[in-house]
């Protein structure tokens, strides 16, 4: 059972990172992707994304209140499959690659790090509570 408001908490984080990924991602590909290749680019993204998850988990924990460990892996984790969910229907919808493309995808070098970078999130907002320095995570749910 999902503690209360785990949900909109996590809706919240992949909304904010999804549409940094969105612009960023855009960027990408309209400006970097022909200067310095599609791979450089999408390596050249992954700090910055991380730090903007960081970011987002720690802004969503902020105007969450002091919530629990689990809470925290909760909300990452709901964050993570909505991502994982919109990457995928973006890639089906918009894109025309299929899930066999996404897949594959995961098996290159660029991909699984770029996979690794976005399964971060699940863990987000717990380095983001504790390398805060607060108190987020003392208290029970």
């Amino acid at each position: 059972m999902l503690r209360q408001g785990a949900v909109p908490a996590g809706a919240g984080l992949f909304g904010l990172v999804f549409a940094a990924g969105f612009v960023l991602g855009t960027l990408r590909e309209l400006v970097l992707r022909h200067a310095i290749g599609p791979d450089v680019a999408r390596l050249l993204e992954l700090p910055v994304m991380i730090t903007l998850s960081w970011l987002s988990a720690r802004w969503i924990l902020r105007r969450a209140g002091k919530r629990s460990a689990r809470w925290q892996f909760e909300v990452g984790l709901i964050a993570f499959l909505l991502l994982m969910a919109a990457e995928m229907a973006l890639g089906i919808l918009i894109l025309g690659r299929g899930l066999s493309a996404f897949i594959a995808d995961l098996f290159t070098l660029t991909g699984m790090l770029s996979f690794l970078a976005q399964a971060l999130l699940i863990v987000m907002p717990r380095l983001a509570a504790s390398a805060t320095g607060s108190s987020y995570g003392r208290t029970a749910p």
